[in-house]
C-alpha cells in the first residue's frame, strides 16, 4: 500500500471502524484481554481489511474537521457491529442471573474479573459454556468476516446511523425475550417448588420453612441444571446464528 494522504487517511478510518468492533464485540472486549493485545489486533486487521474498503473517502476528510467526524462515524458504526453479536451474550447471561437468583444463589456473588463485577456461580457457568461454543463455532472468524462484509457494504465514512436507533430498540426487546426464554424451565420448576413449599408452610406451620427451602431449591435447581446444559449444546448453534443475522440488518439498515 503506498504512503499517500489518501491511503493513511483510508487506514485510519478502517482502523477507527476495527478499534470501535474490538471495543464492543464480544471475546475481544472481555478485561481478560490486555489493552495492548486489543490494539495490535485491530492494526493488524485494520491493515488487512482495508483492501476491501474501497470507492472515494468521505468528503472534506482530508480536512482536520471532517476527519474528526469520519473517525467519530466509523467508531460508532464498529460500536454498532459489536453490539449486534454482543446482545446475544447479554441475554444468555442475563438468563444466568436470573436463573442463579431464584436458586438462590444471589447470596453466593463470586468476582466475576472479564467484567469488573460480581455473578452468581451457576450465572457464571452458563455464560462461560456458551463462550466456550462461541469459539467452537468460529465466533471470532464470523466477526472478521462481518467486519470485511461491513466495508463492501457500508463506506467509509458514510453509515446511516440514524438507522441504528430503531435496531439497538428491536435488539434490546429480542434480548430480554431471548433470556426469559433461556431461563424459563428454571423459572417454571422454582415457582413449583415455592408453591409446594407454601403450601407445607401452612400444613406444618411450626416447621423451618428457611432452612429447609435453601437446599431443596438447590438441589432442584442443580437437578435442572443437567437438564439444561445437554440442551444447550445443540441451541447454542441458533444463537449464534440469529447474532450474524444481526449483522446482516444492520448492513442493510446503515449502507446508504
Amino acid at each position: 500500500m503506498a504512503l499517500d494522504p489518501a491511503s493513511l487517511i483510508r487506514l485510519a478510518l478502517v482502523f477507527a471502524r476495527v478499534s470501535g468492533v474490538m471495543t464492543a464485540a464480544p471475546l475481544f472486549s472481555q478485561k481478560s484481554v490486555p489493552v495492548p493485545v486489543r490494539v495490535m489486533l485491530s492494526v493488524l486487521l485494520s491493515l488487512i481489511l482495508v483492501g476491501f474498503a474501497g470507492g472515494d473517502l468521505p468528503r472534506h476528510a482530508d480536512h482536520p474537521v471532517g476527519f474528526v467526524m469520519a473517525v467519530a462515524v466509523e467508531v460508532l458504526t464498529g460500536l454498532l457491529i459489536g453490539y449486534a453479536i454482543q446482545f446475544v451474550f447479554w441475554a444468555v447471561e442475563f438468563a444466568g442471573e436470573m436463573i442463579g437468583f431464584q436458586m438462590s444463589l444471589s447470596m453466593a456473588q463470586v468476582y466475576n474479573p472479564m467484567t469488573g463485577s460480581s455473578a452468581n456461580p451457576l450465572g457464571r457457568l452458563i455464560s462461560l459454556a456458551f463462550l466456550l461454543l462461541f469459539l467452537l463455532l468460529d465466533g471470532p472468524q464470523a466477526i472478521v468476516v462481518g467486519m470485511a462484509r461491513s466495508f463492501v457494504v457500508v463506506p467509509l465514512g458514510g453509515a446511516g446511523l440514524a438507522a441504528g436507533g430503531p435496531l439497538l430498540l428491536s435488539w434490546t426487546g429480542g434480548f430480554f425475550a431471548t433470556a426469559v426464554r433461556l431461563a424459563m424451565p428454571f423459572l417454571v420448576a422454582l415457582f413449583l417448588v415455592d408453591v409446594g413449599l407454601g403450601v407445607f408452610a401452612r400444613v406444618v406451620p411450626q416447621a423451618d420453612l428457611f432452612s429447609i427451602s435453601l437446599p431443596l431449591k438447590l438441589l432442584a435447581g442443580m437437578a435442572i441444571s443437567i437438564a439444561f446444559m445437554s440442551s444447550f449444546w445443540p441451541l447454542a448453534p441458533s444463537l449464534v446464528d440469529a447474532a450474524t443475522a444481526g449483522l446482516d440488518a444492520l448492513f442493510a439498515a446503515l449502507a446508504p
